[in-house]
């Protein structure tokens, strides 16, 4: 196996919460991390990896929300966080999706010699996360937010249920769902999410909001995409946004339907009634990323992690 310690001795991680309102760090300062390396932007956090920690200066970065992680502790936080192990429903798989989107669009309009000291390191990270899935968080991560909203909702049997956005979320969704009819609409390139699933076409979405009872926004939170299905959403039952956090300001805010309405942070605070709940695989799951960085510092095989996470 190549080893990745002298890359991992040299990474640096620079990380950032979001507010409840959708604040992170200032447009100078990420800016100024752009520039070092590759930038992850997600509604709930903001990432930067550094592959060479020496280029950047954390002394020029005044917030006090950011952490910083160097070496060992860079690659098991990166792979805790990509595993899902740091979001606020643990184990979830949708990280994973995000930090390889951005990672391949983040390739393509960089230069070569921009992308090759990371190459490496994500290649690695995202073989890793595999391992972690499946040895510590098979069945646990994936539809967790399916299971939590499905909780959230209560549908019956005769609900007809629109998932606005037909990415890999949507995707991990609709077996939570399968007494009831389900259909999906995107504002491009629609795709069905199942055999199943009824799909609306772009130019419907009047129609697939009158057929719903209960929508789904599982689209990242959008000006456009928010005004439309705000308008469309009046008549149904219930309508989730995973999109968007409880107090960002945004068109949702001043909701007054008869349609009950949640986000991510419902979500959030169901999930937390239940913390106790496969409470053992998460640590587990932990243990298993640091040795895995561990590894990779000492330059040794992942199959000895195995031998020791149950020492």
């Amino acid at each position: 196996m190549t080893s990745d310690k002298g890359n991992i001795d040299r990474l640096l991680v620079a990380h950032r919460l979001r507010d409840s309102a959708g604040h992170g760090m200032s447009e100078a300062q990420s800016l100024r991390f752009r520039e070092h390396g590759f930038y992850l932007d997600t509604c709930l956090r903001e990432l930067v990896i550094v592959p060479d920690g020496d280029s950047l200066s954390p002394q020029l970065y005044t917030d006090p929300l950011l952490e910083w992680h160097r070496g060992q502790s860079a690659y098991s936080f990166l792979l805790q966080t990509a595993t899902g192990l740091n979001s606020n429903v643990p184990g979830e798989t949708n990280i994973l999706g995000q930090f390889r989107f951005a990672w391949n669009e983040w390739r393509q309009r960089t230069s070569a010699r921009g992308v090759y000291p990371l190459q490496s390191i994500m290649h690695r990270l995202f073989s890793d996360c595999k391992r972690i899935r499946r040895d510590y968080l098979h069945g646990i991560g994936g539809n967790s937010y399916g299971s939590l909203v499905r909780k959230l909702l209560g549908p019956a049997s005769d609900d007809r249920i629109l998932f606005v956005g037909t990415g890999k979320l949507a995707r991990s969704m609709t077996t939570f769902f399968g007494a009831c009819e389900v259909a999906a609409w995107n504002h491009k390139q629609p795709r069905k999410l199942s055999a199943e699933t009824k799909l609306f076409a772009a130019d419907e979405a009047a129609q697939a909001a009158h057929w719903a009872t209960r929508i789904i926004i599982t689209s990242p939170a959008d000006d456009a995409n928010d005004h439309l299905w705000f308008t469309l959403a009046a008549g149904c039952r219930d309508v989730v946004h995973l999109g968007r956090r409880r107090g960002e300001p945004g068109i949702w805010s001043a909701w007054s339907g008869s349609a009950r309405y949640f986000d991510l942070d419902s979500i959030f605070d169901l999930r937390k009634q239940q913390s106790s709940v496969r409470s053992l695989q998460i640590i587990r799951a932990r243990n298993a990323c640091e040795l895995v960085a561990r590894e990779h510092e000492e330059d040794l095989p992942f199959p000895a992690m195995e031998q020791r996470i149950y020492a």
